[in-house]
């Protein structure tokens, strides 16, 4: 009896760390193609956050997919999505301790 409630709670964890990454995933995707989108206007650096925000993004909603489709049996997609939510959360990080991304309107 104990398999099938610890089966039963795999289920339900892959449900909620899908659709945590589909809906994270979709916000990283895009914010990265709006920053891509103002290419011509950006400098090199933002340009370097959006393009890994997209990259970031996309890999979050596939491995969402994934985990969804191998109702959590497949850890690997859960480690790539994490590392791409990773990466997302660096990005931004760094981008705003290092003045690339603009947190304030002219002064």
């Amino acid at each position: 009896m104990e398999t099938g409630i610890r089966k039963a709670w795999r289920i339900v964890v892959a449900i909620a760390v899908a659709a945590a990454l589909l809906m994270f995933g979709f916000v990283v995707l895009f914010v990265g193609r709006d920053t891509v989108r103002e290419w011509a206007s950006i400098g090199s650096a933002l340009r370097t956050c959006g393009l890994l925000w997209l990259l970031a993004g996309t890999a979050m909603i596939v491995t969402s997919l994934w985990v969804l489709g191998s109702l959590g049996r497949r850890r690997i997609a859960v480690l790539v999505g994490g590392a791409a939510a990773a990466l997302a959360g660096m990005v931004l990080v760094v981008g705003v301790l290092t003045y690339v991304i603009p947190c304030s309107g002219p002064s």
